[in-house]
């Protein structure tokens, strides 16, 4: 599993996924996005892995929380984007892409988005790297090809209350 120090290792080059170069990812964006949209509006949203905003500084909501393990990310956050260490209350969204891994605790991300999320839940990630996770009635799963044909997976769950 990485640790914090890999994390602030790799995060001295800005942007160094390349999400904002990759047509992939552009397009990844928009996927996600576009299905957040589909079901309104937030009042909170949370964002497990923000990296440093690419995509959370976009969620429609009137606050938006990020959980980010590394510092130097962080301090590249849009200012829409509150810093979190950990879930502060419920809320109404909560996403997380690219993390639930073997590479990452994992454990602590479903631990998280359980004790979180009251409405909409949405995952996103590389399909085959997934590690096994639910989070209420699924009610919306779409894939398409990402960098170099792997298979990337959103998937969008609404909470039971």
């Amino acid at each position: 599993m990485f640790e914090k120090s890999w994390f602030e290792e790799f995060y001295k080059t800005e942007d160094p996924w390349s999400y904002k170069t990759m047509v992939d990812d552009a397009y990844r964006k928009s996927v996600i996005l576009d299905t957040i949209s589909e079901f309104g509006t937030f009042d909170r949203a949370l964002d497990i892995g923000c990296g440093e905003g690419f995509i959370t500084e976009h969620i429609p909501a009137k606050t938006i929380h990020g959980i980010e393990i590394s510092d130097l990310a962080a301090s590249r956050l849009p200012s829409n984007i509150h810093r979190v260490h950990s879930p502060d209350g419920q809320y109404d969204l909560v996403m997380t892409t690219g993390t639930l891994y073997k590479e990452y605790d994992n454990k602590q991300i479903i631990d998280w988005i359980h004790q979180s999320a009251s409405r909409i839940v949405l995952v996103a990630g590389i399909k085959s790297w997934f590690v096994p996770f639910s989070f209420g009635k699924l009610v919306k799963t779409l894939e398409f090809d990402y960098r170099s044909n792997l298979g990337q997976q959103v998937l969008v769950y609404e909470v039971s209350s």
